[in-house]
């Protein structure tokens, strides 16, 4: 998942929502020159629920980042095991790693995690809402805080968006082969982060499944 392999996806915007820290951000911002890469963060909350965050700026996002990273519980981990946490340069050189593991639970609530994202200009997102770690699979309703939704399933978007929440149909990709297999047609060409964000509030995009 490095900018030089995701820089040539054909696609126009695309947001980087790496697990509980965005430390690589940066990177793509700055290696992905023709697209427009909305920084992002994803959060595990205490109850086991994926938070996307969508921010204007790095640096709202990377300080959410930082308060993130602070709640992780505080205990070695085998990275021969679970998987090195490397930070990379524009040369897509190793320059750090990040020592607290970032596949475990944050000690935020659902809620912290919202006020947080929100309280720093971003948009909360419920991540992938109908399959693990989203919030209707592990608690069977969608808490408040936001309207925004991501989902899987078309007819988990059909009855979302028929009770009015805003659904997102993204790829969530772990892979680079997943990049962009599912994805949001805006209607005009945003010309930055905040352009995004303010067209998916509007509802000013479409789906495969619209």
């Amino acid at each position: 998942m490095l900018p030089s392999v995701i820089c040539e996806k054909q696609l126009d915007v695309i947001s980087i929502t790496d697990h509980n820290s965005a430390r690589n951000v940066a990177v793509f911002i700055s290696l992905c020159k023709d697209k427009i890469v909305v920084p992002g963060i994803e959060i595990h909350t205490v109850e086991d629920v994926h938070i996307l965050g969508y921010f204007p700026e790095l640096e709202h996002c990377l300080k959410v980042s930082k308060i993130v990273e602070e709640n992780l519980p505080k205990f070695p981990y085998d990275p021969e095991k679970f998987g090195y946490q490397i930070v990379i340069n524009e040369n897509e050189e190793f320059v750090n790693t990040i020592d607290e593991y970032l596949g475990f639970p944050t000690n935020l609530t659902i809620e912290d995690a919202i006020e947080i994202i929100l309280s720093n200009h971003g948009l909360p997102v419920f991540a992938h809402v109908d399959r693990k770690f989203g919030a209707i699979y592990q608690l069977g309703l969608l808490p408040e805080g936001t309207n925004v939704v991501e989902v899987k399933k078309r007819e988990t978007y059909e009855e979302l968006k028929k009770n009015g929440y805003i659904a997102l149909t993204s790829s969530d990709a772990h892979l680079p082969d997943e990049v962009g297999i599912r994805k949001i047609f805006m209607e005009d060409k945003p010309k930055n982060s905040q352009e995004v964000i303010d067209m998916i509030l509007e509802r000013r995009f479409k789906t495969i499944w619209d």
